[in-house]
């Protein structure tokens, strides 16, 4: 009777599971096209470790079971690569709920490989999305710490080279951070740029690389810099306190013109209305000189903050609008807490949706996720060639992580429930009808 027992609840749980599956629409390939919607990832979702997924269109994360699981038994963040084949696969981030998709982990150009700082050793980590390898890139030595008891390391990617050969990436020492190029195949390093006290900067407006990737525009304060590769600096402009380097994608397909995000709305002690009405406009920096530059009338956004990811076709600027978390609120300049506030930042949204702006056109939605998706990044080349409005793929529940055995576990104790009493009423049947 107990081996009876066993086999149905076994089946019980198989069958459930099973039915999750099934009753899903089966995994669509989008393949070389950003999708047009996207689903939430399952908790128990497989690894890119255990399953690479290919070149991926999108990465994303967020606030769901799917991204968010506790460090007792579970990677405690986790950010989704989303292949052209149609797969979902995780990166795991233990210990790091906050893991933002396009800021923390960033995808490459062509889409084949993320770089990442590692959960569980210090360094950068590329991970070939082809294969599930990856290569570790230990800091740089010329980091020295504050004192011996802050070593330094690497704080993050911040952007990749066009050519997808170097990364420019942060790097802290103490209280203190700052950018610094890496070489991926020679493993150099050269510092650009000056130290920037921690937190002092947001952090959607840290860099961008110029198409050539020979030069790149750096936020310094309230300043725009240009700088070349050995961070030597060809002009510097002031910008205020409601503009910004407008993000990764700032620089004009021709090189000729930087991005700058201009807020008009609330700058100090905001509330969640407040921030949700803010609106951003785009201006422009000749490249070339820093001076204020005309270039193709966009149209405004309203939300909390907008980052440009870069241009598609060479004629509409992408970017994501965000919308502040419900409890949002941004203390004055003066208060010392506002130094922690990241506009774009996870704690900070509730929701994100991607957006074209055309010139002298109205804003159009090119990719609205699912509640509870808060980061987002894109491949490049599919963004620069305008392939977007791709089929939705479904994330698949299998293959799972081993994690699947918690969702197991109600499952297996509603069967051990039942079963006795599904056995007794088929015995109570059988000697009535005998």
């Amino acid at each position: 009777m107990r081996k009876k027992i066993l086999i149905v609840a076994v089946a019980v749980v198989i069958g459930a599971l099973a039915v999750a599956g099934i009753v899903r629409p089966g995994r669509v390939a989008p393949g070389d096209v950003v999708p047009g919607g996207l689903d939430l990832p399952w908790m128990w979702q497989a690894t890119v470790g255990m399953d690479a997924p290919g070149r991926a269109s999108v990465l994303v994360g967020g606030d769901t079971l799917g991204f968010r699981g506790n460090d007792l038994f579970d990677a405690e963040g986790k950010v989704a690569v989303v292949g052209r084949g149609g797969d979902y696969r995780m990166l795991l981030h233990g210990g790091w709920d906050s893991i933002a998709a396009g800021e923390d982990v960033l995808l490459s150009p062509d889409g084949r490989r993320v770089v990442r700082p590692p959960a569980d050793q210090d360094g950068l980590e590329v991970i070939d999305l082809e294969s599930g390898r990856s290569t570790f890139h230990p800091p740089p030595e010329f980091a020295a710490a504050a004192s011996p008891l802050q070593a330094p390391g690497w704080s993050g990617p911040v952007a990749w080279a066009p050519d997808g050969r170097s990364v420019l990436a942060e790097v802290y020492a103490g209280d203190d951070t700052h950018l610094v190029l890496l070489d991926l195949e020679t493993g150099a390093t050269q510092p650009i740029g000056e130290r920037i006290p921690r937190w002092q900067r947001r952090t959607a407006s840290r860099a961008a690389f110029a198409p050539d990737g020979r030069h790149l525009a750096i936020t310094a304060g309230e300043q725009v810099r240009l700088v070349d590769r050995t961070g030597k600096m060809i002009w510097a402009a002031e910008l205020g306190d409601r503009a910004y380097l407008a993000g990764t994608g700032a620089f004009t397909p021709d090189g000729s013109r930087i991005a700058i995000a201009q807020l008009s709305g609330c700058l100090d002690r905001c509330d969640h209305d407040a921030l949700a009405a803010r609106s951003w406009t785009i201006g422009y920096l000749d490249a070339a000189t820093g001076k204020p530059a005309a270039g193709p009338s966009l149209p405004a956004v309203t939300g909390s903050a907008i980052r440009a990811l870069g241009w598609s076709q060479g004629r509409d600027l992408v970017v994501l609008r965000y919308e502040p978390e419900e409890d949002a609120y941004r203390d004055s300049r003066g208060d010392a807490t506002v130094a922690a506030w990241n506009d774009t930042g996870w704690w900070e949204t509730v929701h994100i949706t991607l957006l074209a702006l055309p010139p002298s056109g109205t804003a159009r939605t090119l990719l609205d996720p699912p509640d509870g998706v808060l980061t987002m990044d894109v491949s490049q080349d599919l963004l620069q060639a305008g392939s977007f409005g791709g089929p939705t793929p479904v994330a698949d529940p299998f293959p799972a992580r081993g994690i699947i055995g918690w969702a197991l576990v109600p499952f297996a104790c509603l069967a051990i429930i039942l079963t006795p009493a599904i056995f007794a009423l088929r015995r109570r049947l059988s000697s009535r009808y005998a």
